[in-house]
């Protein structure tokens, strides 16, 4: 059974996530970082949960000291916090694998856990196979690829499609987050740059007709589209273009959705949370969201692309 730690100084949080995934999982929780910290130092877990801000000792720092200890391990960041830069920095710092919103929604909690377990295990094994000794005269030259993904886009609300395109056409940032994923998954062949072309569509049929012809590395799908829900939609694609990364956005997952996600064996669906009226009112929160955004894009094309058995 995986072994799971969360450190959280409010009591309610451990009790409720314990309460959540002791069924599925070995779960230890402490309210004190440093006292977290002296545990790890004698076993080992595969995921750490960790609160953002805590006394005495913030999430980044925490996580920092963590991966010293646990390198391998995944790191989800629990988080209600409005302070948006210091997240950002949290990403760039610690190699979080998700966010999670307090409160969150238990299909959301599980989804998210069994993704970044999944993420460790092919970690896990990318590594074993760059340690083991190969005839070099076999091995792959070095060159550089520029050959751009494609993206498609699908979501009804014309405001939110072209923020959203905005975002993921700024190259800002891309090649640095891409390149310390490639360095994580201890790659070095081929030498990769993130180039994108993106296409946009305001409902399922549209994106549909236009993949029955064109290739597509990586969809991304609001839940709430006029004519198909999104899980329905990557659904089909996933049979279509078995080979294509998927991204969900949706505001929250029920237990039924996640339920219809684990049966269609859709195994890459990242959940995001997309408030439309936040992305309108807020400029921070429109940050926030759209970095979220762009990270998961390059993450699950970054692990389709180097991790084990995700050939292009």
């Amino acid at each position: 059974m995986k072994r799971i730690l969360l450190v959280d100084d409010e009591q309610s949080v451990l009790i409720a996530f314990q309460r959540e995934l002791r069924d599925f999982y070995d779960v230890e929780t402490f309210d004190n970082p440093v006292v977290a910290l002296e545990r790890c130092k004698n076993t080992q877990f595969d995921l750490v949960v960790a609160d953002y801000i805590m006394p005495g000792m913030d999430g980044i720092e925490f996580l920092k000291r963590f991966g010293l200890m646990h390198p391998e391990a995944s790191r989800l960041v629990l988080s209600g916090a409005a302070d948006i830069d210091a997240l950002i920095r949290m990403i760039n710092e610690t190699r979080v694998y998700r966010f999670l919103v307090k409160p969150w929604e238990k299909a959301e909690l599980l989804f998210s856990i069994q993704q970044a377990l999944t993420h460790q295990g092919a970690m896990l094994e990318s590594k074993l196979l760059a340690d083991t000794p190969h005839d070099n005269r076999n091995a792959p030259m070095v060159f550089e690829d520029h050959t751009p993904f494609h993206i498609a886009l699908v979501e009804s609300d014309k405001y939110l499609l072209n923020l959203m395109f905005r975002a993921l056409s700024d190259e800002n940032g891309r090649g640095d987050i891409y390149a310390k994923i490639q360095q994580e998954l201890a790659q070095t062949l081929p030498v990769k740059s993130f180039k994108c072309i993106l296409n946009g569509f305001q409902n399922a049929h549209a994106a549909l007709a236009h993949l029955e012809t064109s290739h597509c590395d990586l969809i991304i799908a609001a839940q709430t589209l006029p004519d198909m829900d999104g899980i329905r939609l990557l659904q089909k694609i996933r049979h279509s273009h078995p080979g294509a990364a998927l991204i969900l956005l949706n505001d929250e997952i029920d237990e039924s959705e996640l339920l219809q996600i684990q049966e269609s064996k859709v195994a890459d669906l990242v959940p995001v949370h997309w408030a439309g009226n936040e992305l309108r009112s807020d400029a921070r929160r429109q940050a926030w969201n759209l970095h979220q955004l762009k990270t998961a894009a390059i993450q699950v094309l970054a692990y389709r692309e180097f991790l084990p058995g995700n050939d292009r």
